[in-house]
């Protein structure tokens, strides 16, 4: 289930392990700086329009209401976004890389096991994921997930789960909370989506994840349960795994949506962090 926590949103399979220093959150437009119409108000994109500044000062804004004013954008990483299945390992070394210093090497996801560090994806239709889990002494192991259409085919999000237990997660402790995104009921695709699909997971995938609408006959496709079928087989309890259930293209108001705009708007986040 996912509930409103100030500007935030939650998950609660992750807040489980709140008690390990784990904390979480998904942003939606409201509780930032940003006065422009297209990015008003908690844009967290650089070069959409607002003042770098402002963008670094909604990072805070965010990153504070995650973490109960504990980290803020000095702790931040975020990375150029490429629509791919790559993820990070990052670590305190990491800290400040897309807002006190350069960013580092382009990705769509992270995933660290230290303190101090909260790495932030960002999107406008596309899938957030956040992931948490327990190595055996308790030690928590958190990801952060961008999953574009193309990275959720190739599977981000099992990536990030091996990620998770390359640094000693056990794959029974793991937790993923798939937030607000373009759902099936607004995600229209065309026929070469379908084949790009059926090339890249095969005939089988595409069919379970993208129909028809008998109405109007156009294909529709589903990333949340792409994710969950890719989760799911990498070990994830489907009793671990929370789905908002929220689109961001019937409310444009509430998120920035690419759709509902054609491309002009903001980016909302999710970001997760062990304090």
């Amino acid at each position: 289930m996912f509930y409103k926590s100030g500007i935030i949103y939650k998950s609660t399979v992750i807040d489980e392990y709140e008690r390990f220093g784990v904390r979480h959150g998904f942003s939606a437009r409201e509780g930032g700086v940003s006065t422009l119409p297209h990015t008003k108000s908690l844009n967290l994109t650089m070069k959409l329009g607002d003042r770098d500044e402002c963008v670094t000062e909604n990072l805070s804004i965010f990153t504070r209401a995650v973490t109960g004013g504990v980290l803020d954008d000095e702790a931040v990483v975020i990375a150029s976004q490429i629509h791919s299945s790559h993820v990070r390992l990052v670590g305190r070394s990491n800290r400040g890389e897309g807002t006190r210093v350069p960013r580092g090497e382009d990705a769509d996801g992270f995933c660290t096991d230290e303190v101090g560090v909260f790495p932030i994806v960002r999107v406008a239709d596309c899938v957030p994921i956040l992931l948490c889990g327990l190595s055996p002494e308790m030690k928590p192991i958190v990801a952060a997930v961008h999953a574009g259409w193309r990275g959720t085919v190739a599977g981000i999000a099992g990536e990030a789960v091996r990620k998770m237990l390359s640094l000693g997660a056990e794959m029974s402790s793991v937790s993923a909370a798939i937030g607000p995104h373009i759902e099936r009921c607004c995600f229209e695709v065309g026929e070469d989506f379908v084949l790009s699909v059926r090339d890249m997971a095969g005939a089988d995938f595409a069919a379970r994840h993208i129909s028809k609408d008998p109405i109007g006959e156009k294909y529709h496709a589903d990333l949340a349960s792409m994710n969950v079928e890719i989760l799911a087989g990498t070990g994830v309890s489907s009793d671990r795994i929370d789905v908002s259930g929220e689109c961001t293209m019937c409310d444009p108001e509430k998120y920035f949506s690419h759709r509902a705009t054609g491309g002009k708007r903001g980016t909302q986040g999710a970001g997760i962090g062990i304090i």
